[in-house]
């Protein structure tokens, strides 16, 4: 296919961006891999105005390589521009987020960003700044360019190991501490099954009560498990035994799951408060 002006092409695009049914999918991919990136900005535009679905959609493949397609700091420029409208638009949806991925490692594309975001209202500042906050706790990337922009991400010292600690669980922890890597932490457990599942969940409450300084976001994949695969054979005896904690430690680790995870966090407040 060959486009012809942008009024064909965009008025083309209009008809099936709904995506309704296969043949509108194969059209819309087709629109989408006639661009080169030399088209200007009234395609980007449209190219942004274009992403309507907020669940993850096979076709928006084609959509996200026609957006980066376009000269790297008009897309920086649009994306930071349109990211206040953008992200009301759709929500708090992974599907805004992925095509900003690529924004942080690319110089060009990030200073164009930066340069970009002075120009946002005091509203657009506040919803997007919202955005980026979200997007920091999934790559820690973007912690940067909160701090370029004036909103740098509060660090947390990681915590010693309690006194009162068997040694077995402060060696282990203190070998995993010594690791790099996004799992250090969190490959301690999940091992052998069920039975080793249960014996562990005291040590991984103890875990989860503490500050893990750079590793904060192990939280996530270190509970991911109860809402998953071990949801109906360790996820009761968890909440069970987060009711009978103390205050003190039952509020840490509420709080170390809400920083890295809003959807666990709802779940188990409600869970906490019997609703």
């Amino acid at each position: 296919m060959k486009t012809t002006n942008f009024e064909n092409w965009s008025a083309e695009l209009e008809k099936v961006w709904d995506l309704k049914t296969g043949e509108d999918c194969v059209k819309f991919s087709e629109l989408m891999y006639s661009l080169n990136g030399d088209e200007g900005v009234c395609y980007l535009e449209k190219l942004i105005n274009a992403i309507k679905l907020k669940d993850d959609f096979g076709p928006y493949e084609s959509l996200y390589n026609a957006i980066w397609t376009f000269p790297t700091k008009l897309v920086g420029q649009l994306l930071a521009k349109r990211l206040p409208e953008f992200q009301k638009r759709m929500g708090k949806h992974d599907q805004v987020f992925r095509f900003y991925i690529p924004i942080p490692n690319n110089p060009e594309v990030l200073s164009a960003f930066i340069d970009e975001s002075k120009k946002w209202s005091p509203t657009e500042r506040k919803t997007s700044l919202s955005a980026l906050k979200i997007w920091s706790v999934e790559d820690e990337d973007w912690e940067r360019i909160l701090a370029k922009l004036g909103k740098p991400v509060s660090k947390t010292k990681e915590d010693s190991l309690p006194e009162y600690w068997n040694e077995n669980w402060k060696i282990r922890l203190e070998e995993a501490r010594k690791k790099e890597g996004e799992f250090s932490i969190s490959s301690l457990f999940w091992k052998n099954g069920k039975k080793q599942w249960l014996e562990d969940l005291d040590f991984l409450m103890e875990v989860l009560t503490l500050n893990h300084g750079k590793n904060w976001r192990q939280v996530d994949t270190m509970t991911n498990p109860l809402w998953f695969y071990a949801k109906r054979t360790v996820y009761p005896t968890f909440i069970e035994t987060l009711k009978q904690l103390p205050n003190d430690k039952q509020s840490k680790i509420i709080d170390n799951i809400k920083r890295v995870n809003k959807t666990k966090y709802k779940q188990l407040q409600k869970e906490i408060n019997n609703n």
